[in-house]
């Protein structure tokens, strides 16, 4: 995983980063409403896959106690050197290995911003082992992703039917993005799909 993605990084050819600020809108309604639940306390978020750092930073200025995790060396880098973070707000880990990446544990919020889309069948049942297993009861998780597209480029992509299966025993909901479509049926065309996970 790590190889394709820090060749992408090296030669600057990094897509999801557009469809991450395309989504942003979305993403910021989305963490009113996790606030909105937790109005007290430390609330505690991931970001799996967290590439250069963009939605870590975005976690913590809205008050998260925020921590990123890929296993692209130098996206990490550039997360610290470009955002002013500490480095100690990033590990360079596995999301499929999250439980022994030194991440920690009692996560309020998982982000997934164009990760989990990523995984093969086996890589996606072993982050949602790895979600589950640190999530605090109550937990949710967010994840943006793009259909399959097999042509022509063909991208894996992720569709609710692909997180149900793999995160067993949370409900899987798409978050409706048009106000003519509320209860987010209405999927057809859509370039991203953001998902609330909660169990």
């Amino acid at each position: 995983m790590g190889i394709g993605y820090a060749t992408a990084y090296r030669t600057g050819i990094i897509p999801w980063e557009k469809a991450g600020r395309a989504g942003r809108p979305t993403l910021e309604r989305l963490l009113d409403r996790e606030e909105a639940a937790r109005p007290d306390g430390i609330r505690r978020a991931i970001d799996l896959g967290c590439g250069r750092g963009a939605h870590t930073k975005l976690l913590l200025d809205r008050g998260w106690d925020a921590i990123g995790v890929d296993d692209v060396r130098q996206a990490v880098d550039v997360a610290v050197h470009r955002n002013g973070l500490d480095d100690a707000r990033f590990v360079i880990g596995d999301v499929r290995h999250l439980v022994h990446s030194g991440v920690g544990s009692g996560f309020d919020l998982f982000l997934d911003v164009g990760c989990f889309q990523g995984l093969d069948d086996a890589g996606r049942t072993l982050m949602a082992g790895g979600v589950t297993a640190l999530a605090l009861p109550g937990a949710t998780v967010l994840v943006h992703a793009a259909p399959p597209r097999p042509w022509p480029l063909k991208t894996r992509g992720a569709t609710q039917h692909d997180l149900e299966r793999a995160f067993r025993g949370w409900t899987v909901a798409v978050v409706p993005d048009d106000p003519a479509t509320p209860d987010g049926s209405n999927t057809h065309g859509r370039t991203s799909t953001w998902f609330r996970l909660t169990r």
